[in-house]
């Protein structure tokens, strides 16, 4: 059977593949003006030049695509080793994009010079901006943001109740309220990014640049509602847990975080048709030829653009403009933010894979349990209850590490409530311990280890009654 974890990988894989060559597939192909993300005249295609890096492009996009596909399979072969299959994912992972953009990024390059060279520069070489007037017009459609006050109540909610059912939750509800903040800044944002200009008609700039952001400012507001019931969701399946509601609860989760995706498809796709259908009628459509400001063809860089979220001319959505000093903090906070997780996840899963806990009998009868972390300590006669078991009970973490092979740290176990686990899952049997705040669960990797610490143990309890 092949791990859940491995399942996980392989389909986070799959989606972003389909993603990527959805993305720059069709960058290939000559439309709405623009080829590679470079705006050309409809004459630029017949040069053979042009077919040249079209050519190009896709036999180099072909082969980094199965290159990379063929690096994803060692993720298969560690599936046994969990840490060692994190840590190489997660090095592939970032390679996977940055190698996925290097064809379009040189084709993007290529038919820049070529445009360069034979002059096919279409309308004026500066960037046309939207006037104040149509930029403060454009705001009066949008949802306000005091609507957001409606996701913050629920995440202050769900706050204030996992606060008093189980603090070890704390964490879950923080990320609710987080990310309706980013939300919420991004909403904000949007509203300061600059008007499109696509047509001579001002009217229809002004109709079809209020309907954008009206979309737009309606779609976060949804997204942050939804993000909040996911998040109550899994707080709630994390309190009540049940193995027969398990395949519910993981199916709700999968749910709720495809809804998000799907309703950012649809808004974009709905801003596009009426975009279509406006320009169709009226039949005036402007090309603005801004390339000088498009590192790379999806990197926007405009020093003389106040406006934070531009549209993106590859794929689907907004992008930073990195010129200005909130696209700077956005861009390399979220860098600096992965990398800090990543490097956090990375060496706790090497550790657990390399570092075990040891119990040890330490001086007035105390015992010591060292794991880095998650260290613990208690007097021998505080032990009110030990036994030898061959099953672990069932249920979450709170604060700690859980893989198909170890469980570490602070747990919530059905039944029996907190508890301290210390465990190799596939190695019975298994010391429980009672304590007065709690229960302790511990073994060694070799069963017969595990015995002998028991029968210390249970020395050492009756010493201390006896005392």
């Amino acid at each position: 059977m092949i791990p859940i974890f491995t399942l996980l990988l392989s389909g986070i894989a799959l989606f972003s593949y389909i993603v990527l060559l959805a993305t720059y597939g069709p960058q290939a192909k000559y439309q709405k003006g623009m080829l590679f993300a470079v705006t050309l005249p409809g004459h630029a295609m017949e040069h053979p030049e042009t077919a040249r890096i079209q050519a190009g492009f896709r036999r180099r996009f072909r082969n980094v695509s199965l290159g990379m596909a063929l690096l994803f399979v060692p993720v298969l072969f560690l599936r046994h080793h969990m840490a060692f299959q994190a840590v190489y994912f997660f090095m592939w992972f970032p390679t996977f994009f940055i190698v996925m953009a290097l064809p379009f990024r040189k084709a993007f390059r290529q038919t820049l010079a070529l445009k360069r060279e034979h002059d096919w520069f279409v309308g004026p070489r500066r960037v046309v901006m939207g006037d104040l007037r149509v930029a403060r017009l454009k705001n009066r459609k949008s949802a306000s943001l005091w609507l957001f006050s409606f996701p913050f109540a629920m995440a202050g909610g769900t706050l204030l109740w996992t606060a008093r059912e189980e603090k070890g939750l704390l964490a879950i509800a923080v990320g609710g309220l987080a990310v309706t903040a980013l939300l919420f800044l991004i909403s904000a944002l949007m509203r300061r990014s600059k008007a499109k200009v696509y047509s001579e008609n001002s009217e229809v700039n002004l109709s079809l640049n209020q309907a954008r952001r009206r979309v737009l400012s309606f779609l976060w507001l949804a997204v942050a509602v939804v993000e909040n019931i996911q998040f109550y969701l899994i707080t709630l399946s994390a309190l009540r847990e049940n193995d027969g509601m398990t395949g519910f609860w993981t199916a709700v989760t999968l749910l709720f975080t495809a809804i998000p995706l799907a309703m950012v498809i649809y808004a974009y796709r709905k801003i596009r048709v009426l975009e279509n259908d406006v320009l169709a009628q009226e039949g005036k459509e402007i090309v603005t030829d801004d390339d000088e400001y498009w590192a790379n063809g999806f990197t926007y860089h405009n020093p003389d653009d106040r406006s934070v979220f531009v549209p993106k001319r590859v794929g689907m959505g907004e992008t930073v403009n990195t010129a200005t000093l909130t696209g700077k903090i956005l861009v390399w906070g979220v860098l600096g933010l992965t990398a800090s997780v990543l490097v956090g996840v990375i060496f706790m899963l090497i550790r657990s894979e390399l570092t075990s806990p040891e119990l040890r009998f330490a001086a007035d009868n105390r015992v010591e349990i060292d794991y880095p972390m998650y260290s613990y300590g208690f007097r021998a006669e505080d032990i009110r209850d030990i036994a030898l078991v061959d099953e672990l009970p069932t249920g979450i973490k709170i604060n700690g590490e859980a893989t198909d092979r170890h469980a570490r740290g602070h747990f919530r176990l059905k039944e029996l409530g907190k508890a301290r686990l210390y465990v190799f899952k596939d190695h019975p049997p298994f010391i429980r311990i009672k304590l007065k705040d709690g229960y302790i669960f511990y073994n060694e990797e070799e069963p017969g280890r595990t015995q002998s610490l028991y029968d210390r143990l249970k020395e050492r309890v009756a010493s201390g009654m006896e005392n």
